[in-house]
């Protein structure tokens, strides 16, 4: 299984809205899974962004949040968070002057993997703003989102008894680009594992994970010394993998530059990453810019069953001119760290 997270990073060189947009979702919540290899519910999730006159609005987010484990009916058994996730299926709606936004231009990630107490993103930073400018005055706006679910297949499905019942509740919202909130609302959907076909095959089982405290970051520019010298964020243990095989940790931004509210913007190597290997953890890792195409970070053997760690540095350069000219504002970009075999 492959295992993608997301994080938002951030450079200060902030702004109030009033939102005319609303956010409403609703679910097709159930999926029986009869198979050792998963099964996918192709209608889980469809929300709808809607509004009415004119407007544009960039950066917008959609984000989804497992709020308690997914635990079965009588309290006996989880199935980790890791197993589940969401993929973009399609984009529909109406605007002016149109046409809506596909899911390549909207630029989301094509699989999203839930996580235990942390918020994930369906929809990092969209590339594409929800605009309408209607010739009428209330002319109306919408765009639906459709997202099905996968339960992942693997020899873990046999360890639970036949038509065990499992509740996921997943909070799903919706932010404008100023991190205020559109909307958000609580979905339960339901997983019944029935008698299981076929063999089990046995799987690389994969999982990569960021500490709450690195989910966002920021690299602050505060005097000219900054600039003069660079600047730097260490997050500590921010990266968690548990990996059964051989793995390789890729990083990759979801836009192609880091942009502001106003529209500006700063190319993305003008910020470099290093992973740092914590004590015990023999990786072996290799600098880089940030760039839109994926990029290997880290490389490393099977952990065993443990959780190995990585401490997470971003630095500028020092007399970096292409942040010495910016405007004061503060710019960010959404990184994707995916861990797959080697």
């Amino acid at each position: 299984m492959n295992s993608k997270t997301f994080f938002c990073l951030s450079l200060l060189i902030s702004l109030q809205c009033f939102s005319q947009v609303q956010y409403s979702s609703w679910v097709n919540s159930y999926l029986q899974v009869s198979s050792y290899s998963g099964n996918t519910n192709p209608d889980a999730y469809t929300l709808m962004l809607s509004g009415n006159g004119p407007f544009n609005m960039p950066y917008w987010r959609i984000s989804a949040r497992l709020k308690q484990p997914a635990t079965s009916a009588d309290g006996k058994y989880m199935i980790p968070a890791g197993k589940i996730s969401f993929q973009p299926v399609s984009s529909t709606g109406q605007g002016y002057p149109g046409p809506i936004p596909t899911l390549s231009q909207i630029g989301m990630p094509l699989n999203v993997f839930l996580q235990e107490n942390q918020e994930v993103f369906l929809v990092p930073q969209s590339n594409a703003p929800l605009y309408n400018q209607p010739v009428s005055p209330k002319g109306y706006y919408s765009l639906q989102l459709k997202y099905s679910m996968n339960v992942a297949g693997g020899s873990y499905l046999g360890s639970y008894p036949s038509w065990t019942r499992f509740i996921v509740p997943v909070q799903f919202t919706a932010y404008d680009q100023y991190n205020n909130v559109i909307g958000k609302a609580d979905h339960q959907f339901q997983i019944q594992i029935g008698t299981l076909s076929g063999i089990p095959a046995e799987t690389p089982e994969l999982s990569l994970k960021l500490s709450a405290k690195a989910v966002n970051g920021s690299l602050e520019f505060k005097s000219m010394d900054d600039y003069r010298n660079g600047v730097s964020v260490t997050y500590p243990n921010a990266l968690i993998v548990n990996s059964n095989t051989l793995y390789q940790i890729k990083i990759r931004a979801l836009q192609g530059q880091f942009s502001s509210p106003a529209g500006n913007s700063i190319p993305l190597e003008t910020v470099g990453l290093n992973l740092i290997p914590v004590s015990g953890n023999q990786a072996n890792v290799s600098p880089v810019l940030l760039s839109p195409s994926p990029q290997r970070i880290a490389t490393g053997s099977s952990t065993g069953g443990a959780e190995v760690y990585y401490d997470i540095r971003y630095s500028t350069k020092a007399g970096d001119e292409r942040l010495i000219n910016a405007r004061s504002e503060e710019y960010s970009t959404t990184l994707q760290y995916e861990i797959i075999p080697q």
